[in-house]
C-alpha cells in the first residue's frame, strides 16, 4: 500500500519556509455540506503534522502548505506525497485551477498569517504552477 503522509520531520504548525500545514477540499460546498465538481470547497488548518496515513482518506482531498507570495497573495503549495494520485490526475493535470464560486478563508488562517490582507479567494482560474515535487498556486 502507498503511503500518502508527509515523512518529513518538521514543529507541529510550520515547516520551515514551506508554511501553514491545512487540508483543502476540491469541489463546491452543496446545501447538504458535500463538496462536488471542482474549486475549492474547504480549507482545514490540521494545526498539526501528520506522519502517518488517515484512515478514510480519499479523492478529492490533499494537504497543503498555505503561505504569502512576496506581494502578499496567499499560495498553496500542493506536494505529490500529500495527495492520492486521483486527485492529481483530477485537479492538477489541467494548466489551471478552476474556482466557479469564491471561497471564503477560514479565520484560522488569519492568527498564522496575519499578513494575509484577502479574506475571501476570488472566483477565476489560477495558474498552476508545476514544481518537482508537487504544485504551487498562487491567489
Amino acid at each position: 500500500m502507498t503511503d500518502y503522509s508527509f515523512s518529513r520531520t518538521a514543529s507541529p504548525t510550520y515547516a520551515g519556509s514551506l508554511g501553514l500545514l491545512a487540508d483543502v477540499e476540491f469541489g463546491v460546498m452543496q446545501a447538504d455540506g458535500s463538496c462536488v465538481g471542482i474549486g475549492i470547497c474547504r480549507i482545514i488548518t490540521t494545526h498539526q503534522w501528520l506522519s502517518r496515513p488517515r484512515l478514510g482518506r480519499r479523492c478529492p482531498r490533499a494537504q497543503a502548505f498555505l503561505s504569502l507570495s512576496s506581494d502578499g497573495r496567499l499560495t498553496m503549495y500542493f506536494p505529490r506525497d500529500g495527495m492520492l494520485p486521483c486527485t492529481e490526475r483530477t485537479f492538477f493535470r489541467p494548466p489551471v485551477l478552476a474556482l466557479p464560486v469564491p471561497v471564503v478563508l477560514p479565520p484560522a488562517l488569519f492568527s498564522h498569517l496575519p499578513e494575509l490582507q484577502q479574506n475571501i479567494l476570488p472566483a477565476g482560474l489560477y495558474t498552476i504552477h508545476r514544481e518537482v515535487n508537487g504544485y504551487r498556486v498562487v491567489f
